[in-house]
């Protein structure tokens, strides 16, 4: 296999189809791999953020906007040769009414539940599609312009179509900005990865009618989010919803060097892998990843684990045994003449040597960690991110000790 020099800094992943992520556990998983997340949202559009995606954006900068003008303009012809080509057979199998509207609006504001029978919509808000494009798919009866109740407010701005069409059109306008301004599209919804960029109006008209169309497998993520997030799961916890997005900021704040080294070996990873992409089936090439995160990123991280451990028996060691003589002329920090006070004399003593090790031992550790690499990142994320739960079990122990007394 050539082996791949590591490519330039790591670049950044584009979310969509959304303005919100739905999912936080992937957005918290996301946190730990990519640099940071542009999502489309338009200027003037007032967002919704929970809790998590606000302390990301903020503390963190993980989370930027971007407007979607220019890819909007680029798209709508295609999508406007789409209707011109193909609107009969588009009004009869993907039509609108106003009820649909109405419908829609009950759900998204909590106030009833879709009808099962109907078939499903969705929404495009309309700064995100050309007022030309937006006008023909009215005309032609695959939107309804109307007011959706989103959080108590009301906007009046949004077009009501299938679902299955606004999927199609926010991946084309999702691919369109990344391949403009060099970004990995990513999403926390599976069905979003619909089609790459550069399909004709053909081709969008057989994947909206159900007609056969090559190619119209969904595309997942790419080979280095997958050997990425592979890695992630060797370290990170299984009740990833308990960990706190402050607990994310400080692990990228504290540990950026090794986030980059980490980058980094996912990319060369994937560029020597690249020949895998072509593999048809998930779980053979699944197999092959997982073989390639084992070999690269699980066997090193637990070498530097028995390092790190072999090196704290040695302090452990050390500590019992050392033997440090102070001249009789070294006093405490009150006065206190230490000579003639062998037991204080020998504490005192003992606590200097400790220091000395102390000190050595921290050093030994940051030489192995600098040489792990993206083990290193590894081992800071397990560490970090399952330090609260060991706290709660270490007071637990502590109270269940304590007694019943020191708990009352």
């Amino acid at each position: 296999m050539t082996v791949t020099a590591p490519g330039p800094a790591p670049g950044l992943g584009l979310y969509y189809p959304y303005f919100h992520v739905r999912d936080e556990r992937w957005l918290k998983m996301s946190a730990l791999y990519w640099p940071a997340i542009v999502r489309i949202v338009p200027e003037d559009y007032a967002t919704r953020d929970s809790r998590t995606v606000r302390v990301l954006a903020d503390q963190a900068g993980f989370i930027q906007n971007a407007g979607p003008t220019a890819a909007m303009d680029a798209i709508a012809p295609r999508f406007l040769e789409l209707l011109a080509g193909h609107e009969g057979a588009l009004r009869a199998g993907l039509r609108v009414e106003q009820r649909d509207m109405a419908a829609f609006d009950h759900t998204v504001s909590g106030t009833s539940a879709a009808a099962p029978h109907r078939p499903r919509v969705a929404a495009l808000h309309e700064s995100q599609i050309r007022p030309d494009l937006a006008r023909a798919l009215v005309e032609a009866g695959l939107a309804v312009r109307g007011r959706l109740t989103l959080s108590h407010e009301v906007d009046a701005r949004w077009l009501v179509l299938r679902e299955r069409f606004v999927s199609l059109y926010m991946s084309c306008l999702a691919q369109e900005f990344a391949s403009a301004n060099h970004l990995e599209p990513t999403t926390d919804q599976p069905h979003a990865f619909a089609l790459a960029n550069g399909w004709s109006a053909d081709l969008l008209a057989g994947y909206l009618l159900r007609t056969p169309v090559r190619a119209t497998a969904p595309a997942g993520p790419s080979l280095a989010e997958r050997v990425g997030i592979l890695a992630l799961g060797l370290v990170v916890p299984a009740d990833i919803d308990r960990v706190s997005a402050e607990q994310i900021v400080r692990l990228r704040r504290r540990h950026g060097r090794e986030f980059l080294a980490f980058r980094q070996a996912v990319g060369q990873a994937a560029a020597e892998l690249a020949s895998l992409a072509d593999i048809p089936d998930g779980r053979t090439l699944d197999a092959y990843l997982r073989n390639e995160v084992n070999d690269r990123f699980a066997v090193p991280l637990a070498e530097l684990r028995q390092c790190l451990a072999g090196m704290n028996l040695g302090v452990a060691t050390a500590a019992v045994n050392v033997k440090t003589q102070l001249p009789s002329s070294v006093t405490l920090a009150g006065g206190a003449w230490l000579a003639g006070q062998p037991l204080v004399a020998g504490a005192v003593a003992a606590g200097f040597g400790l220091l000395a090790i102390g000190h050595t031992s921290r050093q030994a550790r940051s030489t192995a960690m600098t040489a792990a690499g993206p083990a290193a990142y590894l081992l800071h994320t397990g560490n970090a991110l399952s330090q609260r739960r060991l706290l709660s079990r270490t007071l637990h122990r502590m109270t269940g000790i304590a007694g019943p007394a020191a708990r009352g």
